[in-house]
């Protein structure tokens, strides 16, 4: 009976030290609250005094854009204005680089007028007496042993801020400082700084490329000279002058003498037809029916004159007898007459067998001239090829030469005109800001007092929560003595 008891205390004993108490937790906590709410309140004060005392920053921003600011008017002699390469992720980084080079910052820095502000001089004046222990300890250098313009340099960047803006080409210049006017006008001129930089590189390249074509163009105008020189000497000397169409005269007479053989040939043809036909027609006794002996002067007068006559031979042969003289007259006269008309008619038969042996000669004549021109030209072919070549050359230099001029003439353009836009445009302007980037007053504020009181808060609740557990293992550890002093009472007492 006694046995059980005691377990079913030492069961109690333990489900009471496992219970966790919050109304002895919470009162514990009500009594020491004012050492969470002074603590809070204290850092709450310091916070709101720190903030106030503390030396507010403004943050002013520019925005750039970058792309191609050439055109038909910046660019003479092209007719397309995408010139330059794709402004992809790596060229936005590097213009960003560019942006925060030395080189531009040392420019930046005197436009904006930092040497003489003493917020980005950190040697100006008496050194602190933290600044002068972390010398002593060597956590920080003496700002004398290093130049002006490194301290200056140095301040500019840690208060200059570059970044890409999402995946875009548009690039952010921020700018911070004490004084929000400073700040906005560091970032405008940063910007403006830049796209001087980039034109006044684009100014250095076209003035390279001009002084680089000037002393190219003049050894290379000579070479033309001396390549012109050469091809019309080597024309001269062989004579291959050029005629129209840009041929050679033996090219030329070639041609012609081709032309004139194909003209006797068909005369030749022809006269050798008119006379194959007057033959056949003289056969046939249809002599003045051929148009050349008809058109005669001589066989016409001769026809009238044989008119006139058988005229006459008819009107005497009506009144006189066939013996009569007068008759025999006039026959005697017909039959001269028809002699004559015979004799014109072989003699134009003649003549149209002359002109076809004309014909034929002149044709036998430009075939030998013809062959001789072909022989000429045979043995000028290779002098040409080395005409062409070197004229080919002359030809390939003057090109050369005229592209370099061009090319020369556009840059001393730009280098004048300064036509060279940088490749970047200013899309917003940075403006002077009223609400500071540091400090966040209220941010501060609430998180310094919230910080402080969720620590405090915590340090008390963890040490309750320690301290009653110990007091409960010690309730525990007397209560199981006692059970167990009860329970060997109870056994012993029989016993005895």
């Amino acid at each position: 009976m006694t046995a059980p008891t005691g377990v079913d205390t030492h069961d109690a004993s333990e489900s009471r030290g496992n219970t966790l108490d919050l109304a002895a937790l919470g009162a514990a906590i009500m009594r020491r609250k004012f050492w969470i709410i002074g603590p809070t309140l204290a850092v709450f004060i310091l916070s709101f005094v720190a903030v106030n005392i503390v030396t507010p920053q403004y943050a002013s921003e520019a925005r750039l854009l970058l792309e191609s600011q050439g055109s038909f008017y910046t660019l003479p002699g092209q007719a397309s204005t995408n010139n330059a390469g794709p402004i992809d992720a790596w060229a936005v980084q590097s213009e960003v680089q560019v942006i925060m080079s030395r080189d531009l910052a040392r420019k930046a820095v005197k436009r904006i007028g930092l040497v003489s502000n003493p917020e980005f001089d950190s040697g100006a004046g008496p050194l602190g007496a933290l600044r002068k222990l972390a010398v002593l300890v060597g956590l920080s250098s003496q700002p004398t042993d290093r130049s002006p313009e490194d301290r200056f340099i140095e301040n500019y960047f840690d208060r200059l801020l570059v970044f890409p803006v999402g995946r875009s080409r548009i690039v952010a210049i921020e700018f911070t400082s004490r004084d929000p006017a400073l700040a906005a006008r560091a970032a405008n001129i940063i910007a403006e700084t830049y796209l001087e930089f980039q034109e006044a590189a684009k100014q250095d390249n076209a003035r390279s490329a001009s002084a680089w074509l000037s002393t190219t163009i003049e050894p290379l105008r000579k070479r033309v000279a001396e390549a012109d020189a050469k091809v019309e000497e080597f024309r001269a000397r062989h004579g291959l002058f050029a005629g129209p169409n840009n041929n050679t005269i033996t090219s030329q007479q070639l041609a012609d003498l081709s032309t004139q053989l194909s003209a006797a040939r068909s005369q030749l043809a022809d006269t050798q037809a008119k006379a194959g036909l007057i033959r056949d027609a003289v056969k046939q006794g249809r002599t003045f029916e051929i148009p050349d002996v008809a058109n005669n002067e001589l066989v016409r007068r001769l026809i009238e004159q044989r008119g006139n006559l058988r005229t006459q031979l008819a009107a005497e042969s009506r009144r006189l007898l066939p013996e009569h003289p007068r008759v025999k007259m006039l026959n005697a006269q017909l039959a001269d007459l028809e002699g004559e008309l015979r004799a014109a008619a072989e003699r134009a038969i003649h003549m149209l067998d002359n002109e076809a042996r004309i014909a034929g000669q002149r044709v036998a004549s430009f075939q030998a001239a013809l062959d001789g021109q072909k022989k000429n030209v045979a043995s000028a072919n290779d002098s040409e090829v080395q005409l062409r070549a070197l004229d080919r050359e002359a030809r390939t230099l003057r090109k050369q030469l005229e592209e370099y001029m061009q090319r020369y003439r556009e840059a001393i353009a730009r280098d004048a005109t300064n036509a060279t836009p940088a490749d970047a445009r200013i899309i917003s302007r940075a403006v002077e800001t009223a609400d500071p980037v540091f400090p966040k007053k209220m941010p501060i504020v609430l998180l310094a007092t919230l910080a402080t009181f969720l620590s405090v808060f915590s340090t008390f609740v963890t040490r309750e929560l320690l301290n009653g557990r110990r007091d409960t293992l010690l309730d525990l550890r007397g209560d199981k003595q006692d059970a167990d002093l009860r329970y060997r009472g109870r056994i012993e007492t029989p016993t005895s």
